[in-house]
């Protein structure tokens, strides 16, 4: 878990612990306590859970008047639950490792994919199928991401960064500029950006970084640091998101249905393809016994690879990055694990 009050934060996790949930502040009286989830990017399949909890009224049931957020255009969004401005974030691990290594007190307290999704896909008709070729390639990039990441994934091709050009786009531009053969190859999930131009009449070639030996940690939910050490809060979000995740599972066409209203350019049909691939990606190891628990030697791995590219201000430690103790005491991590496994409930 973090380093900065790690004491403190750990007694005053088990100091909500043992807080009868009936009396914990913000449910005391009936009140609701707002907070806000700032999402990684505008609305789309992989935030279907988060909408269903605040359509279906699962936030609410925990006591939490839930607000959520699109990422936020050229900025880190860390910053935001830094400041304590707002709550939660889904955040991605190269930049979320960024924003701990600049001193930011921010925390991770759930795993909400365990692998990271990142890939660089590139047209069919270009014939880029390998790393080797990229070589004098242009390829998207977001500017809050990291470089270094995408190093093993050159590496094996016996390339640098320097073997190609990085064009920096907006969220979102990236899909128009590989369609119009402006950028040769985008980065971005797996599953996200390459489905999305299938779906156009673009099929796409896709080099993944885990396949290609890259041990790096998924998205997670990140928390402000100061608000995770009070205890409650978080653990509420974290139980109504799990709650969310079982209930969206069972009905994710109108999970999908909530998204499209607030993103009605996203085609619903191949939003629930994106979808019930993300949730395949759920029956991992990391998630055999509790859903949402984080594997720290994962956390170390990811770090290496963003300090060898020399992207860290700081080499921050694994430990300090996350915490498991919500996900521990919270019950339905251990539901959500057996339905994703395919396992009986215990």
């Amino acid at each position: 878990m973090a380093t900065i009050g790690r004491r403190t934060f750990v007694a005053l996790g088990a100091l909500a612990a043992a807080v009868p949930e009936g009396l914990r502040p913000a449910r005391a009286q009936g009140r609701l306590q707002d907070a806000i989830l700032r999402l990684n990017f505008t609305p789309w399949g992989m935030h279907a859970q988060y909408y269903a909890g605040l359509r279906q009224n699962i936030y609410r049931a925990e006591g939490i008047n839930l607000e959520i957020r699109p990422a936020a255009a050229g900025q880190q969004n860390e910053v935001f639950i830094a400041a304590g401005r707002e709550q939660f974030l889904v955040a991605n691990a190269d930049g979320y490792i960024k924003s701990r290594a600049a001193g930011l007190p921010v925390v991770a307290v759930m795993a909400d994919q365990p692998d990271t999704p990142f890939s660089v896909f590139a047209l069919r008709t270009t014939n880029i199928s390998r790393p080797e070729h990229l070589r004098g390639k242009r390829i998207t990039w977001f500017q809050s991401q990291v470089k270094g990441l995408l190093d093993p994934l050159l590496q094996s091709g016996g390339l640098t960064r320097n073997d190609i050009t990085f064009l920096t786009v907006s969220r979102g531009a990236e899909v128009q500029m590989v369609a119009a053969g402006q950028a040769d190859a985008g980065f971005g999930f797996s599953y996200g950006q390459p489905l999305t131009l299938e779906e156009r009449g673009f099929p796409c070639n896709v080099m993944a970084l885990k396949d290609f030996g890259v041990k790096f940690c998924g998205t997670s939910i990140v928390a402000n640091e100061r608000e995770a050490g009070r205890g409650d809060l978080t653990e509420r979000f974290i139980r109504a998101t799990m709650k969310s995740l079982i209930w969206t599972h069972a009905n994710m066409d109108t999970a999908m249905n909530y998204v499209v209203e607030v993103a009605p350019d996203r085609v619903h049909a191949l939003e629930v393809r994106k979808l019930r691939i993300i949730y395949e990606m759920y029956r991992s190891p990391d998630f055999a016994e509790r859903f949402g628990r984080f594997d720290e030697s994962k956390w170390a791995s990811s770090v290496e690879y963003l300090a060898e590219g020399g992207d860290l201000q700081r080499k921050p430690t694994a430990r300090e990055l996350y915490t498991n103790q919500f996900v521990d005491r919270i019950e339905e991590a251990k539901q959500l694990s057996a339905l994703v496994h395919g396992r009986p409930a215990s």
